[in-house]
């Protein structure tokens, strides 16, 4: 044990009992009685990073810190007076979502811990926060500032102390749910802090770095009431009005990491109604599709989802006008979302007006929502950019798991395995931000949208990337009908089809199986080259819209066929499937089956030369 310990330990009035002696009068300890916290954080001592439900070490560390034998927390705090009490000031607020912070040490994020154990936000976190919602006079009065002349720091005139925030209650999320073990169903203790982190842009876009499909663990605060304290002697009742005044308009802002995602945002409470974020543009959304789920197998809607559907869609049209990915798309991604060594300028919010819904189709887990997404930041240019790129993802497939494919559960109802697939459409309030009612409406769409894509990058708009999905009419085809039923959802169940990788996804490798201590074949899906979206244009209507990537004709080939060079190749099937049943050519390669190489690509129009247009974009009311 480490020197010094047990003497430690009899100091604080903790009684230790010596039951292990070495030779030499020291007590000794096994390697399974070392806390996981005091572990390395290495293969076979400890590894907390990775989110599987067989991380045996992540959940001996979870009970080692909230307590094995208690369904909450050992030590929890209690709810004080809020408002003044003695000298100190509390303010009470609730968060619709998730609160995540980092203590800056182990292998995965988690918030810093107090006495006992219990998470709490540094007092020095909460002043950065209120700093920036003061202005001159109040940064001086409340902050401190730096003397420009004495180039010295003055202290606030008021003497306000920042004491941090910490959660009320039982901060582990702790609930039970009902678990099918062994045929029957049982009750288990489950724990909402244990948050995952998925990391699926590289996979998701095709670039064709490699990228395990790997979940990372991190700790946030589920839907947590959080009170901040302050102190100062010299404060009058109306700067504590003042105090509070401020401090509302700085949680506005969020607080804690990953805000862009809808973690730290909403914070309310009984007196104080959440404050919506002013914004350049807001859509009214009304969605369902198929559940994110966390370690315990629970549902959650999660608002990153549409962040991260709109960096992935900016890449893939950035990705079709350049070469340069390093220099132009990369550092306009970066700027725009963020990345690890800076905050982006695009502010993203979901405002969820409807409690979420969830439910079981048959084997799978599903959502459905329904709010309002906010944009803003950044320049007036970069927010109608976006506002085009967020039509793009709404238009040709939807948001979050499965949003290349259209819901099954709506549109293929004789199918009953489990869904697949999203559908997203907009609230009623606003119909008229999206004015995509045919195919030549959709056509004008994607190549207005192209041409904005070159003029945002000007003179680095040459060629394009290798990526799958680079969005480049040479790579891609877009076929559409307008209909009121989907007409050709079950071509992705046709048994050639769907075990061709690039329509079904379906790829198989080989693994080693442990059990049979041999390698063996193993079916895994990938990602499809195709995508399919059933896009409400009114009165009951859909255009109904087939997107096929083809320039990577070895993934269309069946696995079965793939030494029959006349039948291996599935592309010609499926595009002649497609065509029967009266999809007809919008935007891209109108003949798809022509060899393809990216040397035959060519930009002839010069993006400095394109006429400045913008696309059609309603004024929208801001939501009351």
């Amino acid at each position: 044990m480490f020197r010094g310990l047990s003497q430690a330990a009899q100091s604080l009035g903790i009684q230790v009992v010596d039951n292990k002696q070495s030779k030499g009068g020291q007590a000794e300890f096994t390697e399974e009685e070392i806390p996981m916290m005091y572990r390395a954080q290495v293969g076979g001592r400890c590894s907390l990073q990775f989110a599987g439900r067989d991380s045996k070490d992540l959940e001996t560390w979870r009970e080692e810190w909230i307590d094995s034998t208690s369904d909450q927390p050992r030590f929890q705090k209690a709810l004080l007076k809020t408002g003044l009490d003695n000298q100190t000031y509390r303010i009470l607020v609730k968060f619709p979502f998730r609160l995540i912070s980092n203590c800056g040490s182990d292998s995965i994020i988690r918030p810093i811990m107090g006495i006992n154990g219990i998470p709490f936000i540094s007092g020095s976190s909460v002043k950065g926060l209120f700093r920036r919602a003061c202005d001159k006079d109040q940064v001086r009065k409340y902050c401190g500032f730096e003397d420009a002349k004495d180039k010295g720091h003055c202290p606030s005139t008021s003497g306000l102390r920042f004491h941090g925030a910490y959660p009320v209650g039982d901060w582990s999320g702790s609930h039970k749910i009902k678990v099918r073990e062994n045929g029957q169903f049982v009750t288990k203790v489950r724990y909402r802090m244990l948050d995952v982190v998925h990391p699926q842009q590289e996979r998701q876009v095709g670039t064709g770095k490699k990228q395990n499909a790997t979940a990372l663990t991190s700790v946030s605060l589920y839907k947590p009431t959080m009170i901040f304290e302050f102190s100062g002697n010299a404060l009058t009742e109306n700067d504590w009005k003042e105090v509070e005044s401020i401090f509302w308009k700085a949680i506005a802002f969020g607080i804690g990491g990953k805000t862009s995602t809808g973690y730290g945002l909403g914070g309310y409470n009984d007196n104080h109604p959440a404050v919506a974020p002013s914004s350049k543009t807001n859509i009214a959304l009304i969605g369902q599709g198929v559940s994110p789920t966390l370690r315990s197998d629970e549902p959650e809607f999660r608002p990153n989802l549409f962040k991260a559907s709109l960096r992935g869609h900016l890449k893939r049209l950035l990705g079709g006008v350049t070469k340069d990915a390093d220099e132009s798309i990369d550092k306009e991604v970066e700027r725009l979302f963020g990345s690890s060594s800076g905050v982006g300028v695009l502010k993203i919010f979901w405002e969820q007006q409807k409690d979420v819904v969830y439910d079981d189709f048959w084997q799978t887990k599903t959502f459905k929502t329904q709010g309002i997404l906010y944009l803003d930041g950044g320049s007036q240019q970069d927010i109608d950019f976006m506002e085009q790129v967020l039509k793009f993802a709404f238009v040709m497939g939807g948001f979050g798991k499965s949003w290349r494919r259209a819901s099954h559960q709506l549109f293929h109802k004789s199918y009953k395995k489990f869904e697949i697939g999203c559908h997203w459409q907009l609230a009623s309030t606003d119909l008229k931000w999206l004015n995509i009612k045919s195919e030549q409406d959709l056509k004008q769409f994607l190549e207005d949208l192209h041409n904005l894509s070159k003029q945002r990058l000007a003179s680095n708009a040459v060629g394009c990337q290798t990526w799958r999905e680079a969005w480049h009419p040479d790579k891609v085809t877009v076929y559409a009908k307008q209909t009121q039923n989907s007409n050709v959802i079950d071509l992705f169940h046709n048994s050639i089809f769907k075990k061709t990788e690039a329509i079904g996804g379906h790829v198989s490798v080989r693994k080693f199986n442990r059990k049979k201590q041999k390698e063996e074949d193993v079916e895994q899906l990938e990602f499809s080259h195709v995508w399919h979206r059933m896009l409400p244009i009114g009165d009951g209507n859909y255009l109904e819209i087939v997107t096929v990537f083809h320039c990577d004709r070895d993934k269309w080939k069946h696995k079965k066929y793939k030494d029959d060079k006349d039948g291996a190749d599935q592309l010609k099937p499926f595009l002649d499937a497609i065509a029967e049943r009266g999809l007809k050519y919008v935007w891209g390669k109108q003949s798809p089956l022509e060899s393809f190489s990216p040397a035959q690509i060519s930009l002839n129009t010069n993006p400095k030369s394109l006429p400045a247009k913008s696309l059609d974009k309603p004024k929208l009311k801001p939501k009351k």
